[in-house]
């Protein structure tokens, strides 16, 4: 058998062993960082490209702000995530740094929320609001109830820093400690972070930039492979479905605003209070897009929503624009089935428009009339051209 003092030293150097092992993996995941979380600087051909983020973007993007400390902010879900470079040649010098905190599939709220925390990071002084016909739509067949504001916002305060709302400390503590040490110290993250090597000279692999910015790598992929009539052909039919419900319309019964025109509000009375610049703009959307709005009943709702946005900026006194009335060509006509490698100019499919109409919404959010020409001239070689 054994003596006591051998058991001892396998036990030791098994502990050992194990607590390497540990040590190791942590250290590879913190210097790929496969989400972004920790800020770790992005190599071209190592870490640059960051594939599995567009999984995590909403654990990952308030670390990120709180790394980039923006002068300049902008807001909304994943249309504005998609279409608006904060490497952008239109922002003056006095706008940068920008960071964009678009959350796909994010409440409105939520939205507002991960902005004012990206806007404190930096002693930021600017944000660009993007507002979203669907993110305004409520079931009007639920009786209203006063926004429970921190129990919204319970999942993810803890990762956020916003003086006066901020959740608390033991809160705080744990949520970023279950972020953090849970991906240092994961399997999941490993792969990913190996994954993430692994891809860096794969053609369009998904990404999400270190300011926020979604490039769209994988709309690119389908496009190429697929086409861009499945894109649109998905869209549409996924828009169709969501707006088939018959109740649903902007105000509870009896009511007249709801949570997401109170977190409009809101975030607009505290800008105000802090000092900050708010443009709020409406999304652009294909014709296809309105096309099913209006096949769905919802027409005069949309005429009704995009007249009380502008009510409330103009209540606010706060810069607003819709850019489905901005003399853009909205009812481009995709490539058909089977055409692949191009694209329309202005859309990836009718929700979620492309830089290049980001760009000339720029040029109107920021009075820059020569950040068209400029964009023209730093498009990517390899970038799927419009007919």
């Amino acid at each position: 058998m054994d003596s006591p003092t051998a058991s001892r030293r396998f036990l030791l150097w098994l502990a050992l062993s194990f607590a390497l092992v540990c040590a190791a993996v942590a250290c590879l995941n913190y210097l790929i960082d496969p989400y972004g979380l920790f800020g770790t600087p992005r190599i071209q051909g190592f870490n640059a490209i960051k594939p599995a983020a567009a999984e995590r973007v909403r654990v990952a993007k308030p670390y990120m702000a709180t790394a980039a400390r923006p002068a300049t902010v902008i807001a909304g879900n994943s249309r504005p995530e998609l279409g608006l470079n904060p490497q952008s040649p239109c922002w003056p010098d006095d706008y940068k740094p920008v960071f964009n905190t678009g959350i796909p599939g994010a409440s409105f709220y939520m939205q507002t929320q991960y902005a004012k925390h990206a806007l404190m990071a930096g002693g930021g002084k600017r944000v660009l609001l993007a507002v979203d016909f669907l993110d305004f739509l409520t079931n009007t067949a639920t009786p209203a109830t006063r926004p429970d504001w921190p129990a919204l916002a319970r999942s993810y305060a803890g990762r956020l820093h916003i003086p006066g709302e901020d959740a608390p400390a033991w809160q705080r503590i744990h949520q970023q400690a279950q972020d953090q040490l849970g991906a240092l110290f994961s399997l999941t993250t490993l792969a990913d972070a190996l994954g993430t090597v692994a891809r860096q000279r794969a053609a369009f692999t998904a990404d999400r930039r270190a300011d926020g910015f979604n490039p769209g790598r994988d709309y690119q992929a389908i496009i190429r492979s697929e086409g861009q009539h499945v894109l649109f052909a998905q869209k549409n039919a996924e828009l169709r479905e969501r707006l088939a419900n018959p109740k649903l319309g902007l105000f509870p019964p009896g009511q007249h605003s709801n949570e997401s025109f109170e977190a409009l509000k809101g975030i607009l009375g505290w800008a105000k209070q802090h000092g900050i610049a708010v443009t709020v703009f409406i999304n652009p959307y294909h014709a296809d897009y309105h096309r099913i709005i209006a096949e769905s009943g919802l027409g005069e709702t949309y005429a009704q929503w995009t007249q009380r946005v502008a009510e409330i900026a103009a209540t606010a006194a706060v810069p607003f624009r819709d850019f489905n009335a901005q003399g853009f060509e909205l009812g481009e006509t995709p490539p058909g089935p089977g055409v692949r490698g191009e694209h329309i100019r202005w859309f990836w499919e009718p929700a979620h428009y492309t830089a290049e109409l980001g760009q000339a919404m720029l040029e109107r959010l920021l009075y820059n009339s020569i950040c068209d020409v400029q964009y023209q001239d730093t498009r990517t070689a390899d970038a799927p051209r419009h007919p």
